[in-house]
């Protein structure tokens, strides 16, 4: 049962990290639009954030509609059959009884994927809550062990800066329970005068060292450079003991 929930985490962050692969492509984009122009101006860190969190909830709109649904009324029909399974073979069946169980998981994770790419609620919580909501809604608890560290906050960051934070910690998981190996998890969060600090570590294998910083993979250099954009900073750093993240903003970018 074990191997099989993990199974299914991993899935869904493979899932989630293919989505986040266009995003970031989006991101790419949108910052190559950003730089000044002859006559015009830098487009704001605010607005890049913002055309980001559009394309998500198109993306997961669609997702919804053109997987959600259909998966829904294979599952529908599906069970219908259920009641005829009597007359099939034993092979049939077992058949039968595979495809639901698929048909199931894989609308799961189709739900699973559209909430975290739009997600109405966290929006709406403190920038601690929703953290908070983050790790427990993972899968990580049920398989690592898991440190939170979120200090009280005098002053709630703006919602570009939330969003942000959010993204990078949520990026993070999912390269914790696919990459990693780790038995640990920790994230912390901290106001440092007018910056908000956030870390996460693990205790995994880490990634692969390459000469530039920007062949870490995509998700991470779409972390860093969507940091870079609010006017703060990113330090990532892998080694035998794991990988470390610092990202630290400005508590009032827009």
């Amino acid at each position: 049962m074990f191997e099989a929930d993990r199974s299914e985490m991993v899935a869904w962050a493979d899932m989630l990290s293919r989505i986040g692969q266009k995003n970031s492509r989006l991101y790419g984009l949108l910052k190559r639009d950003s730089k000044p122009h002859s006559g015009g101006s830098r487009t704001s860190g605010r607005t890049l954030v913002h055309e980001l969190e559009r394309e998500r909830s198109r993306i997961a709109r669609e997702l919804h509609a053109g997987a959600g649904q259909p998966l829904a009324g294979i599952k529908l029909n599906l069970e219908m059959l259920d009641s005829c399974a009597a007359v099939l073979p034993q092979a049939g069946r077992e058949a039968l009884a595979r495809l639901q169980t698929l048909a199931e998981q894989a609308l799961e994770q189709v739900r699973a994927v559209s909430h975290d790419l739009h997600p109405p609620d966290w929006q709406g919580l403190a920038i601690g809550e929703a953290l908070r909501h983050l790790v427990q809604s993972s899968g990580l608890t049920d398989h690592l062990a898991v440190e939170i560290d979120i200090q009280p906050l005098s002053v709630e960051p703006s919602h570009t800066v939330k969003i942000a934070l959010y993204r990078c910690a949520q990026e993070a998981i999912s390269n914790v329970a696919r990459h990693s190996g780790a038995t640990r998890f920790a994230l912390s969060l901290t106001a440092l005068g007018t910056m908000i600090e956030l870390r996460m570590e693990d205790n995994g294998r880490g990634f692969p060292q390459e000469p530039s910083p920007r062949g870490k993979g995509i998700g991470l250099q779409s972390m860093r450079e969507h940091t870079m954009a609010l006017g703060g900073t990113c330090g990532i750093s892998s080694g035998p003991d794991g990988v470390g993240i610092c990202v630290r903003l400005p508590l009032a970018a827009e």
